[in-house]
Order: C-alpha cells, then sequence, then structure tokens
C-alpha cells in the first residue's frame, strides 16, 4: 500500500506558519501598541482579515491532521502522533474559538506552542509512516530479533 507524504509535509508548513504568524504579530502589538490602537487600521478592515486568515489556519490544520494521520495510524498502528496532532489542535482551537484569543498576549505563546506540537506530531508521524512497513488489519506485528 502506497500513502502519501504531503498531507504530513504541508501539515508541518501550515503548523510552523501558525506559530510563526501568532509570534509575529504579538511581537508587533508589544513593540508598536499604536498599532492595535490606530483607528485606520480598523477602518481599513485589517483586523477582520487577520482574523479570517487564523480562522483559515485552523481549518487548514483540522483537515490536514485528518487527511495524515488517518493513513498514518492505518499503516504504523501508532497512536502517539495522532493523539498528539488532537491535544495541540484542540489546544489551538480553544484559545483561537474562544474569548481566550484576546485574553493576554500570552495565549499567543500557548497557540505558538501548540503549533509547534502539531509540527512535531507531524514529523513523528511521517517518520513512522517511512520506517514501518503496513500491518494488514488484523494482523498484528512480529518483533524483529
Amino acid at each position: 500500500m502506497k500513502t502519501s507524504h504531503w498531507p504530513d509535509g504541508l501539515g508541518m508548513v501550515v503548523a510552523i506558519g501558525c506559530g510563526i504568524h501568532c509570534a509575529a504579530l504579538s511581537l508587533a502589538f508589544t513593540l508598536y501598541p499604536a498599532l492595535w490602537l490606530n483607528r485606520r487600521y480598523w477602518e481599513m478592515g485589517l483586523w477582520q482579515k487577520l482574523l479570517w486568515l487564523e480562522w483559515a489556519l485552523l481549518a487548514s490544520a483540522w483537515l490536514l491532521v485528518v487527511l495524515a494521520m488517518l493513513p498514518g495510524w492505518l499503516r504504523h498502528r501508532n497512536p502517539g502522533p495522532a493523539l498528539l496532532a488532537l491535544a495541540s489542535l484542540a489546544l489551538m482551537t480553544a484559545v483561537i474559538a474562544t474569548s481566550l484569543h484576546f485574553a493576554n498576549r500570552w495565549m499567543s505563546g500557548v497557540t505558538l506552542l501548540a503549533g509547534l506540537l502539531l509540527a512535531a506530531a507531524h514529523f513523528w508521524n511521517l517518520k513512522l509512516r517511512a520506517c514501518r512497513r503496513p500491518v494488514a488489519p488484523g494482523q498484528t506485528r512480529v518483533a524483529r530479533q
């Protein structure tokens, strides 16, 4: 059974891109508080576009986890990468989809951590898929001696 590795590769890119977005935006607001307070940016819709970007990154992260982790689990039968991915996505979703998102600047750090954990889950899944032969349903893996 030939499996594709592109969902894991793209998932790592999206997760790291999400982390960079969160870190860079927090740094910009910390260094330049006038950005947040400048009414002109509100009127031109910049903040709404940033929110749409965050929701698009989150939706693509969920889609890529499903596309990568399910075939990966079917191949290597190790639930670790999928559990790490789901935990990090749950944390990321909890921050972005609730009022915690704008609570304080530390929430960007939490989202950055979740993005890095998600990238690590994709990397782990990619390594497991590359190293192990497929396991047929109902068959157990025989340990090498």
